[in-house]
């Protein structure tokens, strides 16, 4: 009797672990270097769901081992690349990024003429295969519409985007050099584009595949200007791809002006820790080329949502970029520049960011919040601090009890949206130099990731933890912006 009881006990355990277990008939076979991080990753799968569903007590795999994933997130090849079936929450763009192509493009290859896509909709993508160290250029003119803004004038706007005056007004019909505020133009500008497991890149790539060791940074060959130029050049066509799946219910944050930090850059790597990849070899993770990314992929669905976006440094040779696999790390490339033409005319290595001017960050900041109103100012960084845990920080401006009340707020609501029920964020206040003078309505120094902890420095590889990251900051700020 007791017998039939345990057997009876065992069955309705399975049969309720079979009714709430996801449909795993896909199996993936471990290959030499993998780790379950990486498998999980690949298969937007946490390392906790792959284990609990593999039976597994420990993170130890070993190649041929064999493991039950996902089927219904595998993308399925079809006969021109890869089929990619539509989840809730995703956008043409996020596709589109997250297969190296534009907006466009993907439009094209589906037959859409709009931007509306619906969960589980097919869309054909280009191949879904992890491309080779060595880079592959391929040239190309790509066409945009930029929007005149206050202080534009034709040949600004040619020069920035590479183009003859003359080109520029015959693509738009012009015969005089007026235009006004809000006028749309035809830019059509010359991109190379890099595809690497790195990447995508334009116009020039790294020497090194990956960060080969702290020391390890690649000086740029070209003056602070050139840099600007190319920088402009790319935000302009990462705009214009974000116009273009512009949805008229991205209202949410229409008024607000906000600009973006993005720590480091140039000069100054800021942190730059070891980790291991599947096969405990050591890589290296720079906190400005990682936390760079997580700032785009956020200026992105700022944008979206209807804000208008500033970003105090820009690259001139990369946009949003992905790890395939993670252990393929950015590499300390120093070429970045302050977003401000002025400070770039000096021909000197010394204009470009670093610990010694850090007040352009705050002066591009206050020359964009010239209008006042709904304005907000985020420094974004991943820090690598021993006797932190692991876990956001969220720092507000304080000085010798002096407190900025909005601030403070502001990180309160920041410190709830970023907390994880496993990874609780904190908050605190400081005298940081990005923080002072800020004319920002509320002003807010974010460490997404405590880089002294491994399992943090992991994450930062990911691209896909680093856009949850950016999603996570994004809904902060949509909460706080609601209140107001």
């Amino acid at each position: 009797m007791l017998r039939y009881i345990r057997v009876s006990l065992l069955a309705c355990f399975l049969l309720s672990c079979a009714a709430h277990a996801p449909a795993l008939t896909e199996t993936y076979v471990v290959q030499r270097g993998d780790s379950l991080w990486e498998i999980a990753d690949q298969f937007s799968m946490s390392v906790t769901e792959l284990k609990r569903s593999n039976g597994l007590k420990s993170h130890h795999i070993y190649p041929g081992q064999r493991l039950f994933i996902r089927s219904q997130r595998l993308p399925t090849r079809s006969s021109s690349g890869v089929e990619y079936v539509v989840r809730r929450g995703d956008s043409l763009s996020k596709i589109a990024a997250r297969f190296s192509m534009s907006v466009t493009e993907l439009k094209r290859i589906n037959g859409l003429r709009s931007n509306n896509i619906y969960p589980g909709q097919r869309l054909r993508t280009r191949s879904y295969t992890v491309q080779s160290a060595r880079s592959r250029p391929s040239s190309g003119y790509v066409e945009m519409d930029y929007v005149v803004r206050r202080g534009d004038t034709l040949s600004k706007i040619a020069a920035q985007y590479s183009m003859g005056l003359t080109e520029l007004k015959r693509s738009n019909g012009i015969r005089s050099d007026r235009i006004y505020v809000g006028q749309k133009l035809k830019i059509q500008t010359r991109l190379t584009k890099i595809a690497m497991d790195n990447g995508p890149y334009y116009f020039s790539r790294p020497k090194a595949a990956v960060q080969r060791s702290r020391r390890y940074r690649e000086v740029p060959p070209k003056k602070p200007i050139e840099d600007y130029r190319s920088a402009r050049n790319l935000m302009g066509v990462f705009n214009a791809s974000i116009n273009s799946d512009m949805r008229r219910d991205g209202r949410s944050l229409k008024g607000w002006r906000i600009v973006l930090d993005p720590g480091h850059g140039g000069r100054d790597p800021g942190a730059i820790v070891s980790n291991l990849d599947g096969n405990n070899r050591s890589v290296y993770v720079v906190e400005d080329e990682f936390v760079y990314d997580i700032a785009l992929r956020l200026y992105q669905k700022l944008r979206l949502a209807g804000a208008e976006v500033e970003m105090t440094v820009i690259s001139p040779n990369h946009l949003i970029r992905e790890n395939n696999p993670p252990a393929r790390t950015f590499v300390h490339e120093q070429n970045e520049v302050y977003n401000d033409v002025s400070v770039n005319r000096r021909n000197s290595f010394s204009v470009r960011p670093g610990l010694d001017n850090i007040v352009q960050r705050v002066k591009i900041a206050n020359r964009f919040f010239a209008r006042r109103g709904k304005t907000l100012f985020i420094s974004l960084h991943a820090d690598n601090t021993p006797n932190r845990p692991e876990g956001p920080l969220v720092i507000y401006w304080s000085r010798r009890g002096k407190i900025d009340s909005r601030s403070r707020s502001f990180a309160r609501i920041m410190e709830r949206a970023l907390d994880l029920p496993d990874v609780p964020a904190q908050i605190g206040g400081r005298n940081l130099a990005v923080l002072r003078g800020n004319l920002a309505q509320a002003e807010i120094l974010v460490e997404i990731r405590n880089v002294h902890h491994k399992g943090e420095a992991w994450a930062l590889r990911s691209h896909k933890i680093r856009d949850s990251d950016a999603d996570r900051i994004f809904r902060g700020i949509l909460n706080y912006a609601k209140r107001r």
